[in-house]
């Protein structure tokens, strides 16, 4: 069943659909038939020969995202309206923020920071394959920790659990392949799950900032020099790697750059290092959409 056929026959489907949701979050069982996957290879930059700079796109099944919209909504509901909540500085998935939101918080905090004189310094984290590298065992154990209920958390695990997906390029397909881990891209629950899956990434480098929506994350910090700004940040970026480990991510070096906010123009070189390896430190980069530089000018953004 497509999209189309869905709306043009939403009265006559509405209610069997709704008898059928109920019974899976009853049950605590997504349905099998809602598990197959067909992977679109969406090209994201650089080198279209390098298969790691394509994004893999699940095109679902519409029902199932039927499903995950009713189960998205009630969870998005609890976490602003419960104590167990997600952290104060993830923009995605919380009643009144966005993306608009934190571009607007990241960059308003680093101009008041600059104000006061000095550096900023900020790290744009970018991990690998992130969606499809979660844990499930990590995750399960994740939500516990929210106080979800055990049939919501049976109901999150067989969602999870037992997935297939076949990928398919200029109409050729692949065979179908089992899937161990990960969250489906394209799905509706995958980013909220994940951004449960990171929340407490900030607890390891309590001493910087952070800013997270989704997987998008920036962390920086303000210092006298950019030496100081370097080294705080060579240390959280350390604390960030071996969180990493431990959760079964892992960030992409070559991709992850560094960016120093300063109302001066300086020529000093400062190092920021990730397991011993220095990142591009660029004078803009693409943060949410809005194109950022050094200067805080916009002027490539407007361009």
């Amino acid at each position: 069943m497509d999209s189309k056929m869905l709306k043009s026959l939403k009265e006559h489907l509405a209610y069997p659909i709704t008898q059928i949701v109920n019974q899976s979050v009853l049950e605590g069982i997504f349905p099998t038939i809602w598990k197959t996957a067909m992977v679109t290879p969406v090209f994201k930059s650089k080198d279209p020969l390098n298969i790691f700079n394509y994004r893999p796109i699940s095109i679902l099944p519409v029902v199932s995202k039927v499903a995950e919209k009713c189960v998205s909504e009630q969870l998005v509901s609890f976490f602003n309206n419960s104590p167990f909540t997600l952290h104060p500085m993830q923009f995605g998935f919380r009643a009144h923020h966005s993306a608009e939101t934190a571009n607007c918080f990241f960059l308003e905090t680093v101009r008041a920071m600059v104000d006061k004189g000095g550096v900023v310094g900020a790290v744009f984290l970018d991990l690998r394959n992130a969606f499809d590298t979660v844990n499930h065992q990590v995750l399960i154990a994740i939500l516990s920790t929210f106080n979800f209920s055990p049939f919501a958390i049976k109901w999150i695990e067989s969602y999870l659990t037992g997935r297939t997906q076949y990928v398919s390029v200029n109409n050729h397909r692949s065979l179908v392949l089992n899937l161990g881990t990960g969250v489906p891209q394209g799905s509706i629950l995958g980013p909220l799950l994940f951004s449960l899956y990171i929340n407490d990434l900030p607890s390891v480098c309590p001493d910087i900032n952070t800013l997270m929506y989704a997987d998008d994350t920036v962390i920086y910090v303000h210092a006298k020099t950019k030496h100081l700004a370097a080294a705080k940040l060579t240390t959280a970026m350390d604390q960030i790697t071996n969180w990493l480990n431990r959760s079964c991510l892992q960030l992409n070096v070559d991709k992850t750059v560094g960016m120093f906010f300063t109302k001066r123009q300086c020529n000093i070189v400062s190092n920021i290092t990730i397991s011993g390896q220095n990142i591009s430190i660029v004078p803009q980069v693409k943060y949410l959409g809005v194109i950022i530089d050094s200067n805080l000018s916009f002027k490539a953004h407007i361009k």
